[in-house]
């Protein structure tokens, strides 16, 4: 006996088949869209929007801050996140001074007052404690010392450049110094972060600070910049997929972990103020290789396809293979190498999971805290070379 569905059921499953699409369809189409419809004019460097982040992360650079307003659980990662706040707060108001030539003067006493805490001794603490000596008085020694050094001297590149007269000249010159003589002093040019520990990385923010040094200082592009690229793009980086590796071994010569989207996105970032051909090179691969859409928001995912692994305190929490920094990291990329469609649809994924806040005058990403606003800042005003756009 042929039994079949009455009209009235057949009528309900057809309302609910179109209703379900439609559904689906909503799911794709407008969620994104509503998250990142500022996307645009985040790319644009709208005044308006930039201007309320600033003053969202200009509020935690006020706050005098200290290792136990972070809680990795780790001492040493503590340390690394209060750095690397006024790092990123640093960089980002040194961006947007340039930017937006009203707003030199306010953003220049800003840049300041980040170099001048993470000069203080509280805030190298972290580095000081891993090496046995202070990065700052030791400068006439050996030692790597690129997780402060490396970074501490692109910002101070950046302040020369805003700020011709800050009183920190002198150290951008000593820094660089030491970082270009450690550098040519290592056969693989690469410097240790920690003891026995090199990350490519943290060396292209080092490269890219003696690029930036002799660009502010009136100087000729250094010889080392051109060497340490070439060797970069020889040993560091995998052939396959033209990403960086994310560790190298104790004396840099082998890779000691895969190639992966955080380092080689924030390895992008920062030699753009230094060297755009192999900033554009390795932003490249990340577009290629590493990113993708989900429901019309921008990702990227942490490991190359196919290959898989943990999350850690670099990438942060890997969902479905895509990582949460290597995703934000690519809105530095973007920017700067001009790919306005993956930065809006970023945004959107950024205003999607940061939840983005906005009262007196200020913007913040209420699940960010201090860290993750300040690197919003940096990474969403990047710009070429520290350059207008």
């Amino acid at each position: 006996m042929k039994i079949g569905l009455s009209g009235p059921r057949r009528r309900f499953l057809a309302r609910a088949a179109a209703g379900l699409a439609l559904f689906a369809l909503g799911l794709w189409q407008v969620p994104h869209r509503w998250c990142g419809r500022e996307g645009a004019a985040w790319y644009a460097g709208d005044a308006a929007l930039q201007g309320r982040l600033a003053r969202g992360v200009e509020r935690w650079v006020a706050a005098g801050l200290d290792r136990p307003d972070f809680t990795t659980g780790s001492p040493l990662f503590d340390g690394e996140w209060l750095f690397g706040t006024y790092l990123m707060a640093g960089l980002g108001f040194g961006q947007t001074a340039i930017e937006h030539p009203g707003w030199r003067e306010a953003h220049a006493a800003l840049v300041r007052r980040c170099v001048e805490r993470m000069q203080s001794p509280a805030v190298r603490a972290f580095d000081r404690e891993r090496w046995g000596e202070d990065p700052l008085d030791s400068l006439d020694g050996d030692k790597g010392h690129v997780a402060y050094l490396g970074y501490f001297n692109l910002l101070l590149g950046l302040q020369r450049l805003v700020d011709p007269g800050a009183p920190s000249a002198d150290l951008n010159d000593r820094i660089t110094a030491a970082l270009a003589r450690r550098i040519e002093r290592r056969p693989g040019l690469l410097l240790e972060t920690y003891p026995r520990e090199v990350y490519p990385v943290d060396n292209a923010a080092a490269i890219a600070s003696i690029g930036l040094h002799a660009r502010a200082a009136g100087k000729g592009r250094p010889g080392l910049l051109d060497r340490w690229a070439a060797r970069c793009r020889k040993a560091w980086i995998d052939p396959a997929t033209g990403l960086l590796y994310q560790a190298m071994s104790a004396h840099g010569a082998l890779p000691y972990d895969r190639p992966r989207g955080s380092g080689t996105g924030l390895a992008a970032y920062f030699l753009s103020f230094a060297d755009p051909a192999l900033s554009r090179e390795l932003f490249e691969a990340v577009r290629r290789e590493l990113a993708g859409s989900f429901l019309g928001f921008g990702v990227v995912r942490e490991y190359p396809r196919g290959m898989s692994g943990p999350g850690d305190i670099d990438s942060g929490p890997i969902i479905l293979g895509w990582g949460v920094s290597s995703t934000g990291f690519a809105l530095a990329g973007s920017r700067i190498h001009g790919d306005r469609d993956l930065y809006r649809r970023i945004v959107g994924t950024v205003s999607l999971f940061g939840a983005p806040w906005d009262g007196g005058g200020r913007r913040e990403f209420v699940t960010g805290g201090p860290l993750g606003n300040a690197m919003m800042f940096a990474l969403m005003t990047a710009q070429p070379c520290g350059e207008a756009r």
